[in-house]
């Protein structure tokens, strides 16, 4: 369930971006409604490029948004007394990151408008990497992973993403230390221990 005000905000921060040739791709709870898991949701989450760290907090500034929080991994900004709701940024700044963000598939969808979103198999590589980072988040962060699990093996994933990729999830949870993690979330969807896909990219 989205906010009826959040795909107005999102088409002028996707305009803007598109503006100055920033890349970005949905993530969050809106990327999870696309794969076909409606989730209800105040703010808005966007992947894009660290090098565009400046530039976005400058436009944000300008469409009335303050930033009340900001790493090297991410931003948060929200608008006065939320009247826009937040908007958080996480930004990629290695190659498997961009790759992320370039593997990302244009979705049309008749509340949320025309976006690039992340695959699905990306959605859960961030999932893991968010858990290994911030341990607090294991309870949530499983929870979205089991169910973007369970709609692919159900086959219900809309049809514009590619097909889950267990291969490329376990190369990453591996880096990540979470391949025991991914295994067990795996056996819960198919009610027993499941031998690894090849590792491909």
């Amino acid at each position: 369930m989205v906010s009826q005000k959040l795909p107005r905000v999102l088409k002028i921060v996707a305009n803007n971006l598109i503006e100055k040739d920033i890349p970005y791709a949905l993530i969050g709870a809106f990327a999870m409604s696309l794969y076909g898991l409606p989730k209800f949701t105040a703010d808005i989450d966007l992947l894009t490029d660290g090098r565009f760290q400046p530039l976005i907090s400058s436009i944000m500034e300008k469409l009335g948004y303050s930033c009340y929080q900001m790493t090297k991994s991410f931003a948060q900004f929200d608008s006065e007394m939320g009247i826009l709701g937040k908007i958080d940024f996480m930004f990629v700044g290695t190659a498997d990151g961009r790759d992320i963000l370039e593997r990302s598939t244009p979705v049309k969808d008749e509340l949320l408008g025309d976006h690039p979103v992340i695959q699905p198999t990306d959605f859960i590589i961030l999932k893991l990497m968010a858990m290994a980072n911030n341990p607090e988040r294991i309870s949530k962060d499983e929870a979205d992973i089991l169910d973007v699990l369970k709609v692919s093996e159900e086959n219900l994933i809309h049809e514009a993403f590619r097909k889950l990729d267990k291969g490329r999830i376990y190369l990453f949870a591996e880096r990540f230390g979470q391949r025991k993690r991914f295994a067990s979330l795996l056996e819960k969807i198919s009610g027993g221990p499941r031998k690894p896909e090849k590792y491909e990219l």
